[in-house]
Protein backbone atom coordinates (compact mmCIF):
# COMPACT_ATOMS: atom_id res chain seq x y z
CA UNK A 1 0.00 0.00 0.00
CA UNK A 2 1.39 3.38 -0.72
CA UNK A 3 -0.27 6.55 0.63
CA UNK A 4 0.14 10.26 0.69
CA UNK A 5 -0.63 12.34 4.27
CA UNK A 6 -0.48 16.41 3.23
CA UNK A 7 -0.53 19.62 5.05
CA UNK A 8 1.38 21.88 2.68
CA UNK A 9 2.38 24.16 6.07
CA UNK A 10 3.73 21.27 8.23
CA UNK A 11 7.38 20.31 7.90
CA UNK A 12 7.60 16.83 10.32
CA UNK A 13 11.54 16.65 9.94
CA UNK A 14 11.35 19.89 11.98
CA UNK A 15 10.70 17.70 15.27
CA UNK A 16 14.45 17.10 14.75
CA UNK A 17 15.71 20.84 14.11
CA UNK A 18 17.19 22.80 16.98
CA UNK A 19 14.68 25.59 17.82
CA UNK A 20 12.52 23.63 14.81
CA UNK A 21 8.60 23.24 16.81
CA UNK A 22 7.42 26.75 17.66
CA UNK A 23 8.95 28.21 14.54
CA UNK A 24 7.31 28.85 11.20
CA UNK A 25 3.66 27.50 12.83
CA UNK A 26 5.74 24.11 13.47
CA UNK A 27 3.87 22.52 16.56
CA UNK A 28 1.80 19.45 17.75
CA UNK A 29 0.71 18.81 14.00
CA UNK A 30 4.19 18.52 13.16
CA UNK A 31 4.55 15.78 15.77
CA UNK A 32 1.93 13.96 15.27
CA UNK A 33 3.24 13.76 11.33
CA UNK A 34 6.57 12.84 12.67
CA UNK A 35 5.78 10.26 14.65
CA UNK A 36 2.65 8.07 13.23
CA UNK A 37 3.92 8.46 9.77
CA UNK A 38 6.85 6.16 11.65
CA UNK A 39 4.99 4.12 13.41
CA UNK A 40 2.99 2.90 10.87
CA UNK A 41 6.04 2.08 8.72
CA UNK A 42 7.32 0.04 11.68
CA UNK A 43 4.10 -1.69 12.20
CA UNK A 44 3.13 -2.26 8.15
CA UNK A 45 6.59 -3.50 6.39
CA UNK A 46 4.45 -3.36 2.98
CA UNK A 47 3.03 0.38 3.51
CA UNK A 48 4.78 3.49 1.78
CA UNK A 49 4.07 7.03 3.22
CA UNK A 50 5.18 10.12 1.42
CA UNK A 51 3.96 13.65 2.76
CA UNK A 52 3.88 16.02 0.77
CA UNK A 53 4.81 19.93 1.92
CA UNK A 54 5.48 23.15 0.83
CA UNK A 55 9.32 23.92 -0.62
CA UNK A 56 11.04 26.96 0.96
CA UNK A 57 15.35 27.52 0.00
CA UNK A 58 17.30 26.33 1.41
CA UNK A 59 15.25 22.66 1.95
CA UNK A 60 15.73 19.36 0.35
CA UNK A 61 13.00 18.16 -2.04
CA UNK A 62 13.07 15.11 -0.40
CA UNK A 63 13.76 13.72 3.09
CA UNK A 64 13.58 10.65 4.57
CA UNK A 65 12.38 9.69 8.03
CA UNK A 66 11.91 6.44 7.75
CA UNK A 67 12.88 3.98 5.12
CA UNK A 68 8.99 3.89 3.70
CA UNK A 69 8.60 7.43 4.54
CA UNK A 70 9.69 10.68 2.83
CA UNK A 71 8.60 14.46 2.95
CA UNK A 72 8.47 15.66 -0.60
CA UNK A 73 8.65 19.52 -0.80
CA UNK A 74 6.83 21.05 -3.70
CA UNK A 75 6.59 24.70 -4.49
CA UNK A 76 4.26 26.61 -3.10
CA UNK A 77 3.74 30.78 -2.94
CA UNK A 78 7.28 32.51 -2.50
CA UNK A 79 10.42 30.35 -1.79
CA UNK A 80 12.78 32.60 -0.80
CA UNK A 81 11.15 33.40 2.79
CA UNK A 82 8.39 32.19 5.38
CA UNK A 83 4.68 31.90 3.66
CA UNK A 84 1.60 32.01 6.53
CA UNK A 85 -0.63 29.41 6.02
CA UNK A 86 -3.42 31.71 6.31
CA UNK A 87 -1.92 32.90 2.84
CA UNK A 88 -2.18 29.53 1.05
CA UNK A 89 -5.51 29.71 -0.34
CA UNK A 90 -6.17 30.75 -4.11
CA UNK A 91 -3.16 30.54 -6.71
CA UNK A 92 -0.88 29.07 -3.98
CA UNK A 93 -2.60 26.18 -3.01
CA UNK A 94 -3.77 25.36 -6.58
CA UNK A 95 -0.36 25.44 -7.74
CA UNK A 96 1.06 23.23 -5.49
CA UNK A 97 -1.81 20.75 -6.52
CA UNK A 98 -1.03 20.92 -9.85
CA UNK A 99 2.69 20.28 -9.11
CA UNK A 100 1.97 17.52 -6.74
CA UNK A 101 0.06 15.64 -9.56
CA UNK A 102 2.96 16.59 -12.11
CA UNK A 103 6.07 15.08 -9.65
CA UNK A 104 3.63 12.16 -8.91
CA UNK A 105 3.29 11.53 -13.22
CA UNK A 106 6.59 12.37 -13.67
CA UNK A 107 8.15 9.56 -11.50
CA UNK A 108 4.99 7.24 -11.93
CA UNK A 109 3.93 7.11 -8.64
CA UNK A 110 -0.06 5.55 -7.59
CA UNK A 111 -1.54 5.87 -4.51
CA UNK A 112 -4.39 3.80 -2.74
CA UNK A 113 -5.58 6.84 -0.35
CA UNK A 114 -4.58 10.41 0.33
CA UNK A 115 -4.94 11.47 4.13
CA UNK A 116 -5.03 15.30 4.43
CA UNK A 117 -4.42 17.18 8.06
CA UNK A 118 -5.63 20.43 8.74
CA UNK A 119 -7.36 22.65 6.04
CA UNK A 120 -4.56 23.19 3.88
CA UNK A 121 -4.11 19.30 3.52
CA UNK A 122 -7.91 18.89 2.94
CA UNK A 123 -7.71 21.07 0.23
CA UNK A 124 -5.16 19.38 -1.93
CA UNK A 125 -6.66 16.01 -0.56
CA UNK A 126 -10.03 16.57 -2.02
CA UNK A 127 -8.28 17.43 -5.20
CA UNK A 128 -6.00 15.31 -5.63
CA UNK A 129 -8.31 12.80 -4.72
CA UNK A 130 -10.69 13.33 -7.58
CA UNK A 131 -7.52 13.37 -10.17
CA UNK A 132 -5.93 10.10 -9.13
CA UNK A 133 -9.37 8.39 -8.61
CA UNK A 134 -8.75 7.34 -4.61
CA UNK A 135 -10.16 7.91 -1.46
CA UNK A 136 -9.02 10.72 1.05
CA UNK A 137 -9.77 11.20 4.44
CA UNK A 138 -9.83 14.60 6.35
CA UNK A 139 -7.64 14.36 10.01
CA UNK A 140 -8.39 17.68 11.98
CA UNK A 141 -6.15 19.34 14.47
CA UNK A 142 -8.23 22.60 14.17
CA UNK A 143 -11.31 23.58 12.92
CA UNK A 144 -12.12 27.03 11.02
CA UNK A 145 -15.58 27.81 12.30
CA UNK A 146 -14.21 26.85 16.26
CA UNK A 147 -11.05 28.79 16.17
CA UNK A 148 -13.11 32.19 14.65
CA UNK A 149 -15.69 31.29 17.44
CA UNK A 150 -13.03 30.85 20.30
CA UNK A 151 -11.33 34.17 19.28
CA UNK A 152 -14.21 35.56 19.30
CA UNK A 153 -15.26 34.49 23.01
CA UNK A 154 -12.27 35.72 24.38
CA UNK A 155 -12.44 39.07 22.58
CA UNK A 156 -8.99 38.64 20.09
CA UNK A 157 -10.74 41.01 18.24
CA UNK A 158 -13.13 41.94 15.96
CA UNK A 159 -14.86 39.62 12.94
CA UNK A 160 -13.59 41.45 10.62
CA UNK A 161 -9.95 41.86 11.55
CA UNK A 162 -9.95 38.44 12.62
CA UNK A 163 -10.92 37.47 8.81
CA UNK A 164 -8.54 39.84 7.29
CA UNK A 165 -5.79 37.77 10.39
CA UNK A 166 -6.49 34.02 9.53
CA UNK A 167 -9.24 34.35 6.52
CA UNK A 168 -11.19 32.27 7.94
CA UNK A 169 -14.54 32.67 5.48
CA UNK A 170 -12.12 31.25 2.85
CA UNK A 171 -10.95 28.65 5.10
CA UNK A 172 -14.02 27.49 6.30
CA UNK A 173 -15.38 27.60 2.27
CA UNK A 174 -13.05 24.83 1.71
CA UNK A 175 -13.51 22.79 4.86
CA UNK A 176 -16.71 22.42 4.01
CA UNK A 177 -16.08 21.37 0.74
CA UNK A 178 -13.75 18.59 1.37
CA UNK A 179 -15.68 17.59 3.96
CA UNK A 180 -18.77 17.29 2.10
CA UNK A 181 -16.91 14.90 -0.25
CA UNK A 182 -14.16 13.10 1.85
CA UNK A 183 -14.86 9.21 2.22
CA UNK A 184 -13.80 9.42 5.99
CA UNK A 185 -12.92 12.68 8.46
CA UNK A 186 -10.95 11.01 11.54
CA UNK A 187 -11.60 13.78 14.51
CA UNK A 188 -9.26 13.63 17.10
CA UNK A 189 -12.20 12.85 20.04
CA UNK A 190 -15.40 11.96 19.86
CA UNK A 191 -16.50 15.30 20.95
CA UNK A 192 -14.84 17.02 17.67
CA UNK A 193 -16.21 14.78 15.61
CA UNK A 194 -19.79 15.68 17.15
CA UNK A 195 -19.01 19.19 16.67
CA UNK A 196 -18.34 18.21 12.81
CA UNK A 197 -21.90 17.09 12.25
CA UNK A 198 -23.33 19.33 14.23
CA UNK A 199 -21.40 22.49 12.57
CA UNK A 200 -20.58 21.71 9.17
CA UNK A 201 -23.60 18.92 8.46
CA UNK A 202 -21.26 16.36 7.75
CA UNK A 203 -22.08 12.43 7.65
CA UNK A 204 -22.26 10.97 10.70
CA UNK A 205 -21.22 7.61 9.30
CA UNK A 206 -17.82 9.09 8.00
CA UNK A 207 -16.46 10.25 11.04
CA UNK A 208 -13.62 7.75 12.72
CA UNK A 209 -11.97 8.79 15.35
CA UNK A 210 -8.16 8.97 15.87
CA UNK A 211 -6.48 10.01 18.61
CA UNK A 212 -3.29 11.56 18.82
CA UNK A 213 0.29 9.48 20.42
CA UNK A 214 3.25 9.44 22.21
CA UNK A 215 6.74 8.22 22.65
CA UNK A 216 6.23 6.99 26.04
CA UNK A 217 9.89 5.81 26.55
CA UNK A 218 11.39 9.56 25.82
CA UNK A 219 9.64 10.68 28.71
CA UNK A 220 9.66 7.71 31.42
CA UNK A 221 11.65 6.98 33.74
CA UNK A 222 12.83 10.55 34.96
CA UNK A 223 16.48 10.96 34.73
CA UNK A 224 17.51 12.69 38.17
CA UNK A 225 20.92 14.06 36.46
CA UNK A 226 18.99 16.33 33.80
CA UNK A 227 16.43 17.21 36.63
CA UNK A 228 19.31 18.51 39.05
CA UNK A 229 21.40 20.26 36.31
CA UNK A 230 18.12 21.92 34.98
CA UNK A 231 16.94 23.38 38.01
CA UNK A 232 20.23 24.19 39.11
CA UNK A 233 20.99 25.81 35.53
CA UNK A 234 17.18 28.11 35.85
CA UNK A 235 17.98 28.80 40.01
CA UNK A 236 14.91 27.04 40.93
CA UNK A 237 15.94 25.97 44.92
CA UNK A 238 14.11 22.91 46.79
CA UNK A 239 11.21 24.85 48.29
CA UNK A 240 10.72 25.86 44.26
CA UNK A 241 7.33 24.73 43.08
CA UNK A 242 7.61 25.39 38.82
CA UNK A 243 4.03 25.36 37.13
CA UNK A 244 5.40 24.36 33.34
CA UNK A 245 3.26 25.80 30.31
CA UNK A 246 5.60 24.72 27.10
CA UNK A 247 3.89 25.97 24.00
CA UNK A 248 4.34 28.65 21.65
CA UNK A 249 2.97 32.79 22.94
CA UNK A 250 -0.60 32.54 21.13
CA UNK A 251 -3.78 33.65 22.42
CA UNK A 252 -5.55 30.26 21.86
CA UNK A 253 -2.63 28.62 24.28
CA UNK A 254 -3.38 29.36 27.91
CA UNK A 255 -0.45 32.00 28.56
CA UNK A 256 -2.65 35.10 29.65
CA UNK A 257 -4.78 32.52 31.53
CA UNK A 258 -2.10 31.31 33.61
CA UNK A 259 -0.83 34.74 34.46
CA UNK A 260 -4.49 35.95 35.52
CA UNK A 261 -4.53 33.66 38.02
CA UNK A 262 -0.64 33.10 38.76
CA UNK A 263 -0.96 35.88 41.67
CA UNK A 264 -3.44 33.78 43.82
CA UNK A 265 -1.77 30.97 43.41
CA UNK A 266 1.66 32.12 44.49
CA UNK A 267 0.28 34.12 47.24
CA UNK A 268 -1.49 31.13 48.83
CA UNK A 269 1.44 28.88 48.33
CA UNK A 270 3.49 31.09 49.98
CA UNK A 271 1.21 31.50 53.39
CA UNK A 272 0.39 27.87 53.52
CA UNK A 273 3.74 26.51 53.04
CA UNK A 274 6.59 28.71 53.02
CA UNK A 275 7.29 27.81 49.12
CA UNK A 276 8.08 29.84 46.17
CA UNK A 277 6.06 29.43 43.14
CA UNK A 278 7.33 30.16 39.77
CA UNK A 279 5.67 30.04 36.71
CA UNK A 280 8.39 28.45 33.65
CA UNK A 281 6.68 29.11 29.96
CA UNK A 282 9.01 27.21 27.43
CA UNK A 283 9.43 28.37 23.76
CA UNK A 284 8.77 31.91 24.58
CA UNK A 285 9.77 34.22 21.75
CA UNK A 286 9.68 38.07 21.21
CA UNK A 287 6.67 39.32 19.64
CA UNK A 288 3.65 41.85 20.18
CA UNK A 289 1.41 39.23 21.80
CA UNK A 290 4.62 38.06 24.20
CA UNK A 291 5.29 41.76 24.52
CA UNK A 292 1.82 42.28 25.72
CA UNK A 293 1.82 39.59 28.28
CA UNK A 294 5.23 40.82 29.69
CA UNK A 295 3.61 44.19 30.16
CA UNK A 296 0.76 42.51 32.34
CA UNK A 297 3.28 40.66 34.34
CA UNK A 298 4.86 43.19 35.26
CA UNK A 299 1.57 44.94 36.18
CA UNK A 300 0.49 42.19 38.50
CA UNK A 301 3.86 42.43 40.53
CA UNK A 302 5.05 38.62 39.77
CA UNK A 303 7.76 39.38 37.69
CA UNK A 304 10.42 38.16 39.80
CA UNK A 305 8.21 34.66 39.51
CA UNK A 306 7.96 34.62 35.91
CA UNK A 307 10.84 32.46 33.40
CA UNK A 308 10.32 33.16 29.82
CA UNK A 309 12.47 30.42 28.02
CA UNK A 310 13.09 30.17 25.10
CA UNK A 311 12.35 27.03 22.30
CA UNK A 312 14.42 23.99 22.39
CA UNK A 313 15.34 21.04 20.78
CA UNK A 314 12.35 18.30 21.10
CA UNK A 315 15.07 16.14 22.77
CA UNK A 316 15.40 18.50 25.18
CA UNK A 317 11.80 19.02 26.46
CA UNK A 318 11.07 15.97 28.72
CA UNK A 319 13.55 17.61 31.40
CA UNK A 320 10.96 20.12 31.47
CA UNK A 321 8.12 18.24 32.72
CA UNK A 322 10.23 16.20 35.52
CA UNK A 323 11.99 19.57 36.88
CA UNK A 324 8.06 20.69 37.51
CA UNK A 325 5.66 20.17 40.44
CA UNK A 326 2.75 20.61 37.54
CA UNK A 327 1.68 21.35 34.07
CA UNK A 328 -1.01 23.91 33.52
CA UNK A 329 -2.74 23.28 30.38
CA UNK A 330 -4.70 26.49 30.43
CA UNK A 331 -5.36 26.88 26.51
CA UNK A 332 -8.79 28.41 25.38
CA UNK A 333 -8.61 26.23 22.34
CA UNK A 334 -6.08 23.31 22.22
CA UNK A 335 -8.63 19.78 20.91
CA UNK A 336 -6.09 17.48 21.52
CA UNK A 337 -2.48 18.73 22.70
CA UNK A 338 0.46 16.54 22.38
CA UNK A 339 1.50 18.18 25.42
CA UNK A 340 -1.39 16.67 27.31
CA UNK A 341 -0.04 12.99 26.36
CA UNK A 342 3.65 14.44 27.35
CA UNK A 343 2.85 15.68 30.60
CA UNK A 344 0.74 12.42 31.48
CA UNK A 345 3.62 10.05 29.94
CA UNK A 346 6.28 12.13 31.75
CA UNK A 347 4.18 11.45 35.32
CA UNK A 348 3.85 15.20 35.78
CA UNK A 349 -0.09 15.88 37.38
CA UNK A 350 -2.04 17.93 34.93
CA UNK A 351 -4.42 20.97 35.38
CA UNK A 352 -6.01 21.78 32.19
CA UNK A 353 -9.48 23.05 30.71
CA UNK A 354 -12.30 21.55 29.06
CA UNK A 355 -11.48 21.43 25.60
CA UNK A 356 -13.09 18.24 24.17
CA UNK A 357 -9.67 16.17 24.29
CA UNK A 358 -8.81 16.89 27.79
CA UNK A 359 -12.03 16.13 28.83
CA UNK A 360 -11.95 12.37 27.28
CA UNK A 361 -8.14 11.87 28.24
CA UNK A 362 -8.77 13.00 31.65
CA UNK A 363 -10.69 12.10 34.62
CA UNK A 364 -10.94 14.45 37.32
CA UNK A 365 -9.51 13.35 40.86
CA UNK A 366 -7.95 10.50 39.33
CA UNK A 367 -4.82 11.00 36.51
CA UNK A 368 -5.28 15.35 36.85
CA UNK A 369 -8.13 18.10 37.14
CA UNK A 370 -10.27 19.68 34.41
CA UNK A 371 -11.30 23.67 34.92
CA UNK A 372 -13.55 25.97 32.72
CA UNK A 373 -12.01 27.63 29.82
CA UNK A 374 -10.34 31.35 30.84
CA UNK A 375 -12.30 30.55 34.58
CA UNK A 376 -8.75 32.06 36.62
CA UNK A 377 -10.29 31.08 39.84
CA UNK A 378 -11.28 27.85 38.87
CA UNK A 379 -7.95 27.52 37.64
CA UNK A 380 -5.62 28.57 40.40
CA UNK A 381 -8.08 26.35 43.17
CA UNK A 382 -6.85 23.62 41.26
CA UNK A 383 -3.38 24.60 40.91
CA UNK A 384 -3.35 24.90 44.38
CA UNK A 385 -4.66 22.09 45.44
CA UNK A 386 -2.03 20.32 43.45
CA UNK A 387 0.64 22.41 44.69
CA UNK A 388 -0.07 22.01 48.29
CA UNK A 389 0.18 17.63 48.39
CA UNK A 390 2.96 16.03 47.14
CA UNK A 391 1.63 12.97 47.60
CA UNK A 392 -1.57 14.01 45.60
CA UNK A 393 1.30 14.76 43.04
CA UNK A 394 2.90 11.41 42.94
CA UNK A 395 -0.55 9.76 43.03
CA UNK A 396 -2.04 11.94 39.99
CA UNK A 397 1.11 12.04 38.08
CA UNK A 398 1.85 7.92 38.05
CA UNK A 399 -1.97 7.71 37.15
CA UNK A 400 -1.26 9.76 34.01
CA UNK A 401 1.54 7.77 33.12
CA UNK A 402 -0.71 4.31 33.18
CA UNK A 403 -3.54 6.15 31.09
CA UNK A 404 -0.93 7.09 28.58
CA UNK A 405 0.75 3.17 28.20
CA UNK A 406 -3.34 1.62 27.97
CA UNK A 407 -4.40 3.67 25.47
CA UNK A 408 -2.11 6.61 24.02
CA UNK A 409 1.71 5.23 22.70
CA UNK A 410 2.01 5.31 18.81
CA UNK A 411 2.04 1.47 18.12
CA UNK A 412 -1.90 1.62 19.34
CA UNK A 413 -2.42 4.81 16.99
CA UNK A 414 -0.72 3.12 14.02
CA UNK A 415 -3.20 0.05 14.77
CA UNK A 416 -6.28 2.11 14.70
CA UNK A 417 -4.92 4.63 11.71
CA UNK A 418 -4.51 1.12 9.84
CA UNK A 419 -7.95 0.09 10.81
CA UNK A 420 -9.48 3.29 9.32
CA UNK A 421 -7.08 2.80 6.00
CA UNK A 422 -8.42 -0.84 5.57
CA UNK A 423 -12.37 0.21 6.40
CA UNK A 424 -12.09 2.68 3.77
CA UNK A 425 -10.41 0.60 0.85
CA UNK A 426 -12.87 -1.43 1.85
CA UNK A 427 -10.26 -4.17 2.95
CA UNK A 428 -12.58 -5.56 6.40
Amino acid sequence: MRIVWVSPHCWPDYVLREDGLGKKSQGGQTIVMYFATIALADAYPDLEIDIYARFEDGEDIITNIHSRVRIIRLPLGPSDRYFPKEEFWGPPIQGFVDNAIKYAEENSLKYDLVHGHYADGWYVAHHLAEQWKIPFLCATHSLGIRKRDNALRVNEGTPEALDKKYNFSVRIQHEQAALDRADCITPLTIEEGEYIVDQYGADPSKIQVINNGVVVDDFYPPDPDKVSELREELNLGPDVLPILLIARVDPRKGQRELIEAAPAVIQRIRESSGKNVIILFVAWVDSDYAKTLEKRVEELGIRENVIYHPPVLNSEIPKFFWASAVYSLSSTYDIFPIVMLETMASGLPIVATKNGGPSEVITPGENGYLVETTNKEELADALVKVLSDEKERERLGKNAHNEIIKKYTWDRIAERCMEVYKMVLGDM
